[in-house]
């Protein structure tokens, strides 16, 4: 059997029903011709063998009447095998009902025209020949019980009430044998009937088996030959349009579309349409809808539509009948024809990113098509993310390019030279700074060593700095500032200050070196060493001749000289001692800011060190009337200090605190520990100093406000001066703290393992 009967007949009855029906008409139809033929047989023998006992006219009578049955269902014999398709298995098993029920009839006339009265043996050959009709019909018409049923009926019954009539044994005999035809035709119809219905079923299964495996097997197809298109082409658009292509002849859909669904910052999702198919691919009424219509980017943000309900939905959306659903809107002109139509959103996890959408189907579309469209919906999912994928990809890209062009610019501007190198020392970054510092282009010195930026012995120990810090972790240099020699492309030799610090990138080590010329610097220093030296030299003697001179004339002519010349060599000797701690104190800052300056660090307790320095200082406090009292948290506070250097910078900080502090004031030093830090602290009245003073004071510690700011130092702050600059050599800082009514020092060291608690 074909299957263009299934598709007229599936419209209006139900598939099981009309498949049972459908076989029943098939084994009536097939089994027909025998059924006639044998008929005729049996009539044949029938009419020669009554010929001569009844009348004739009777037997030519029942030979018109059963053979114009059995013409009439030869004729519906002919017309069912030519015309079956144009009527249903209804239609067709109801005219056969009738043909059979009319030749039953035909053959029950044989009771009226062919029994032969007071003949027993006539009448037991004509009701022996009912009998094999009646049993013929069992077998050829057991498909149907109806049919089967009504034949024995109207074919055995009127015969059977003749001999009944005659009140024989032959007559309850026949009326037996009529009952028992009729419950064996209507068991054997009934057993038929089942075992049909089960054959029935087992080849529906498996014709449903076959048909969802060659479904299956069909969207396999489709999903392998986009997965090739997109791995041979790498083009995802492509892949999706031929997926489109083959979906839609396989969903007998004529019209459909791939749209991505993409969230606005607010979470307002809206719709850009990827793909359109038709199975007409060159269907020129949509490529002329696409070039017209189709709205900016392809994007629809309208959610009053189906197109909203669809991105707003966890389900499929379907329309019926699209001109009729007040959901659609009006199409816009120029767009195909929609009659019916399926919207599929597609989904990873919870998040829709797609939407299927089908139109033009003949059968229409029902809500289970999205379950056996899954594996093409997974691919389309699988495409579409891997787009949004690269489209992210694309976006951090360009922002990683955009930040890395504005960082470049950034470093470009720096005036310091900027150089990165990897664990080898290959030079993998080059600054516009450092190629003005060391006169090569970056394109020269990327990917060389970095040691070609040093002189030797420097170059040939790189190396190996490298390897023992990857080796041992020790940190070295890194993160301490120092001074170095580096080698410029013409072969000259500059100073330079060399900062390094490590990142990390991919798990692998990079070092940034931040290097500044200090050529300049150094020559302006060594100006300032040479002057000072030489002003030491040529101001320092005289003015040590000058001041004795003064000192001897002041006590020698104390008493002869007049009141006013007095006056004046009081001050020249005050001035002079002034000049003389001046000078002595440019060359001690001279020789504490040279690098080479000699410290020698031990551990000791703070404690003892911070009395004797008082008690070095109670002269000076007794000159200023004043006098400092210390207190301490705890005895054993060590650090880490040049005790000769330490004496010095704390007496400038004490001298200072006494010679600022209104007469009769008791500074307050205290010794604490806070944070793995010993902190020394010098608190004093500072109603004595002037706005200036506390200006220069705070400016010279770094905590003055940039109104404040000065670009020298007071000749009287010196001291302090020398005071900072021993203290941080020894690693130490040093702080002011100005109020209104005090100040105070605050001097911390790091504090050092206590070597003398055994």
């Amino acid at each position: 059997m074909s299957e263009s009967p299934q598709n007229n007949y599936m419209p209006t009855e139900p598939a099981d029903e009309w498949t049972l029906t459908q076989e029943q008409v098939n084994s009536l139809y097939h089994s027909l011709p025998v059924s006639l033929l044998s008929s005729i047989v049996i009539a044949l023998i029938l009419s020669l063998s009554h010929w001569k006992v009844i009348g004739q006219a009777e037997i030519i009578l029942w030979n018109l009447l059963l053979g114009s049955t059995l013409l009439a269902r030869l004729t519906l014999w002919i017309f069912w095998q030519n015309t079956w398709q144009l009527y249903s298995a209804h239609f067709w098993l109801w005219c056969f009902r009738i043909g059979v029920w009319l030749t039953g009839a035909a053959w029950g006339t044989t009771a009226l025209l062919l029994f032969a009265d007071d003949n027993a043996i006539y009448q037991a050959l004509l009701a022996f020949s009912l009998a094999g009709v009646a049993a013929g019909s069992m077998t050829s018409l057991t498909a149907d019980k109806y049919s089967s049923l009504g034949f024995v009926i109207l074919a055995i019954t009127p015969l059977s009430l003749f001999i009944f009539l005659e009140e024989g044994p032959t007559a309850i005999a026949m009326s037996s044998m009529t009952l028992l035809f009729i419950f064996f035709v209507i068991a054997s119809s009934t057993r038929t009937r089942r075992n049909m219905e089960e054959q029935i079923q087992k080849n529906q299964h498996l014709l449903k088996l076959t048909t969802e495996l060659n479904y299956k097997q069909q969207l396999e197809k489709i999903i392998n030959n986009a997965q090739s298109i997109f791995i041979s082409d790498n083009n995802i658009k492509s892949a999706l349009q031929n997926l489109l292509w083959e979906t839609l002849p396989a969903t007998h859909s004529e019209l459909g579309f791939i749209g991505q669904v993409i969230q606005n910052s607010d979470g307002t999702p809206y719709m850009r349409a990827l793909i359109f198919g038709s199975t007409q691919k060159d269907n020129r009424d949509l490529e002329n809808f696409r070039i017209t219509h189709l709205p900016e980017n392809g994007e629809y943000r309208n959610l009053n539509n189906l197109f909203g309900m669809i991105m707003q939905s966890d389900r499929p959306i379907i329309s019926t009948n699209l001109a009729r659903d007040m959901r659609a809107g009006t199409l816009p002109e120029g767009h195909p024809k929609i009659h019916n139509f399926i919207g599929i959103p597609i989904f990873s996890g919870r998040e829709q990113i797609a939407i299927l959408g089908l139109a033009n189907s003949a059968g229409g579309y029902h809500t289970d098509d999205a379950t056996k469209l899954e594996p093409i919906l997974k691919t389309i999912a699988q495409f579409v993310q891997t787009m949004n994928h690269e489209q992210r990809h694309a976006q951090d890209r360009a922002a990683l390019e955009a930040t890395t062009q504005q960082t470049q610019t950034i470093l470009n501007d720096i005036a310091d030279g900027i150089i990165t190198i990897d664990k080898r020392g290959i030079i993998q970054s080059f600054n516009h700074a450092a190629e003005t510092i060391f006169g090569y282009r970056a394109r020269q010195v990327i990917g060389k060593n970095v040691s070609s930026l040093m002189p030797e012995p420097y170059k040939s120990m790189h190396d190996e700095y490298i390897r023992n810090h990857l080796l041992t972790g020790k940190k070295n240099i890194l993160g301490i500032g120092r001074e170095v020699i580096g080698l410029r492309r013409n072969g000259n030799q500059f100073p330079m200050d060399l900062m390094v610090s490590r990142v990390f990138q991919n798990g692998e080590p990079v070092f940034i070196g931040i290097v500044r010329d200090i050529t300049e610097k150094k020559r302006t220093d060594n100006l300032r060493n040479q002057f000072i030296t030489s002003a030491s030299k040529e101001i320092l003697g005289p003015l040590n001749l000058i001041s004795e001179a003064i000192l001897r004339l002041k006590n020698k002519e104390q008493n002869s000289l007049p009141k006013p010349i007095k006056n004046v060599v009081d001050i020249a000797h005050i001035n002079s001692l002034r000049l003389q701690q001046l000078m002595h104190d440019l060359i001690e800052i001279q020789n504490i800011s040279k690098d080479d300056v000699n410290f020698r660090l031990e551990t000791t307790p703070a404690l003892p060190l911070v009395e004797e320095v008082v008690r070095r200082n109670k002269t000076f406090g007794d000159i200023y009337q004043n006098k400092a009292s210390i207190t301490a948290t705890a005895d054993d506070l060590t650090i880490h200090i040049d005790i000769t250097r330490f004496y010095q910078a704390m007496a400038q900080l004490l001298q200072y605190a006494f010679k600022n502090s209104p007469p009769d004031t008791e500074l307050a030093i205290r010794i604490n520990e806070e944070r793995s830090r010993v902190n020394i602290s010098i608190h004093f009245n500072n109603r004595s100093l002037t706005d200036e003073q506390r200006k220069n004071l705070c400016e010279h510690f770094g905590n003055a406000t940039e109104n404040d700011k000065r670009d020298h130092i007071e000749l009287g702050d010196l001291g302090i001066a020398i005071a900072k600059e021993i203290i941080e050599k020894m690693h130490g800082k040093i702080h002011v703290e100005n109020k209104e009514e005090f100040c105070y020092f605050q001097v911390d060291f790091p504090r050092a393992v206590n070597q003398f608690l055994n």
